[in-house]
């Protein structure tokens, strides 16, 4: 099959790119190049990786953190209307998810005409934003654990025309609040029953870190008298990236329910509802509430929650700290590869027998001697005493052994496409034709640039800067320059809707499945091409824009690249580059 038989619709398909939260920012040109759209430009990815001659880096593209937070606003006016809601919403952006100056500078700037707010969890991410406190106001909500300090500093913003809602947790948090009853609003953070099963699910339930029992709260109350008065805002936190649409609909009726019977039991002014961040991300957009792909969007979110919230006579203000939604998709790390490496063992002149793949008759057969056949080659491999000549011989089988069952599947799909689907069936086969032929060495380290991956194997889509127009010729791990076993990435999700010829569902040099129609499967490497001779190859991780930055880790002392900033100006489209050279104007 020519290259001219792929198309950049398959690619955008395979590699994810109609995701509704960035492909107003991310697309594929006609040549097949990724790129970078603002302001009316579209910026190659390649492009900016050469002007600066870097091998790896951070792309910061700012307006889309805009576009993320005009999103949440429209959709919330627009849910609310269509339920006539009267609560108001209460946006701030939690400091925890990425508190760099640039990107804390982009929410103040951007958030200005929507009142958004800040949401702080220590006395150091309050220290780093006193600039804005100092001149500006709107809404602050401290969580985590109090400190006197804290409460001294939010008190005098209090008097600036701050709205600042602290969070109790605790006997002492309580206690603490009541030396400033009528300046600073309390909120309570109520455990939630409802199962979410996120990967955050710690966060739910009795045992959680967060918060306190409903039970609890009431017992504390006796002490505490002044809550009845102070006590504003209910908060009921379902954990991070809740991607079934059926969980948030039940924090939302689990929270409704608390807010009325409070309401009910003389807490007057309770008006206010905060959810926490569970908004999930859609890492990949498939709707199939997967930890990697929400079941909803923005506007299903508020549409589900305020159709709940508005069966009360007080319709509650919506405190809104999903930050993950706003600034994930904002910067992506783009690497070169260095150099290419097989990735398991070579062919060698010599070899066993493997005549049996050649002679398989159907895609069944095929799997029950695989299975038979490693099963031997498993007990020869156990072995320590063979020599060199040996070991050449158990290598090279094991390798000519992979290389031809991926052949022999492709010529059984050729016979039968039909194959193609069975092949989910067959365990052995599948993980075969759906493994790596090649390890890319490539400028990054996993942890120090996507260290999720390493922490709660957060799912970050991968897709090459270039030649996005040809069909990939191998799948591919990507091994970062740290000394660790651990900092490979190998994960893959593949969807494609409909192929043209079946030959679209392999890669076109080692043979390895990378499409099914209309099934999403998970291969054990990435989709690439093989770069030739001189050429500067990159690939880009996307969505690493929310907490990434707080979590870098210095394994061998790699330090962050340099960060190449986009953002819109009113003479066209503003790139800076830190650490390098050459910043200016693109019109």
């Amino acid at each position: 099959m020519s290259d001219s038989e792929w198309s950049i619709g398959l690619s955008k398909e395979l590699y994810g790119l109609n995701n509704y939260m960035r492909q107003e920012f991310i697309d594929v040109d006609d040549e097949g190049f990724l790129v970078v759209k603002v302001n009316g430009s579209s910026i190659r990815v390649v492009d900016l990786m050469k002007k600066y001659g870097l091998s790896n880096a951070y792309v910061r593209v700012l307006p889309a953190i805009r576009w993320a937070m005009d999103q949440v606003v429209k959709s919330y006016r627009e849910a609310s209307e269509r339920y006539t809601y009267n609560g108001r919403l209460i946006p701030v952006y939690p400091l925890k998810v990425d508190a760099n100056p640039i990107v804390v500078e982009t929410i103040w700037r951007y958030g200005r005409k929507y009142n958004w707010g800040f949401e702080v969890g220590t006395p150091q991410e309050l220290k780093s934003i006193e600039r804005y406190l100092a001149e500006g106001s709107g809404v602050i909500v401290l969580d985590g654990f109090k400190t006197v300090e804290e409460l001294e500093t939010l008190k005098k913003y209090a008097e600036r025309n701050w709205r600042v809602i602290v969070t109790i947790e605790s006997e002492r948090e309580a206690e603490l609040v009541s030396k400033y009853a009528g300046s600073l609003e309390v909120g309570v953070r109520i455990k939630p029953m409802s199962r979410t099963g996120s990967k955050w699910s710690l966060s739910l339930g009795f045992s959680s870190k967060f918060g306190m029992t409903l039970s609890h709260f009431l017992k504390m109350i006796k002490d505490f008298p002044h809550l009845k008065e102070s006590l504003t805002t209910l908060h009921i936190h379902g954990g991070s990236q809740i991607t079934d649409i059926k969980a948030v609909s039940k924090i939302a009726e689990e929270s409704l329910r608390i807010f009325q019977d409070l309401r009910e039991a003389g807490f007057e002014n309770l008006g206010v509802i905060d959810m926490g961040g569970g908004l999930a991300y859609p890492y990949l957009d498939l709707r199939d509430a997967s930890y990697e792909s929400p079941n909803y969007t923005i506007s299903d979110y508020f549409n589900t929650i305020l159709s709940i919230f508005k069966n009360t006579g007080k319709h509650p203000d919506l405190v809104f700290e999903n930050g993950r939604i706003i600034t994930s998709a904002h910067r992506i790390v783009v690497a070169k590869v260095l150099e290419t490496r097989e990735y398991g063992p070579e062919e060698f002149e010599e070899g066993l027998d493997i005549d049996f793949v050649r002679k398989a008759r159907s895609i069944q057969e095929l799997e029950r001697k695989l299975i038979e056949f490693k099963e031997v080659l498993g007990k020869m491999e156990s072995k320590s005493d063979w020599g060199v000549k040996a070991k050449l011989i158990i290598e090279s089988t094991r390798a000519k052994m992979i290389s031809a069952v991926a052949m022999k599947v492709m010529k059984l799909v050729d016979e039968n496409p039909e194959n193609l689907t069975n092949i989910l069936n067959y365990p052995t086969l599948f993980k075969i034709v759906t493994s790596p032929s090649r390890r890319f060495m490539v400028s990054y380290s996993l942890f120090a640039d996507i260290p999720d991956k390493v922490i709660v194997n957060q799912y970050f889509q991968v897709v090459p800067a270039s030649r996005l127009n040809e069909r990939p010729n191998v799948l591919a791990s990507l091994s970062d320059l740290t000394c660790d076993s651990m900092g490979e990435f190998r994960e893959f999700y593949s969807y494609v809707r409909s192929i043209t010829n079946w030959r679209q569902a392999f890669t076109s040099i080692d043979s390895r499945l990378i499409a099914i129609p209309g099934v999403k499967i998970k291969l054990g490497g990435i989709p690439l091409h093989l770069p030739s001779s001189g050429e500067d190859y990159y690939v880009v991780f996307l969505d690493t824009g929310a907490y990434q930055d707080m979590l870098a880790m210095k394994h061998n002392l790699i330090g962050e690249p340099p960060e190449i900033v986009i953002d819109e100006d009113y003479n066209g489209v503003r790139i800076e580059c830190s650490k390098c050279e050459n910043n200016g104007y693109i019109d």
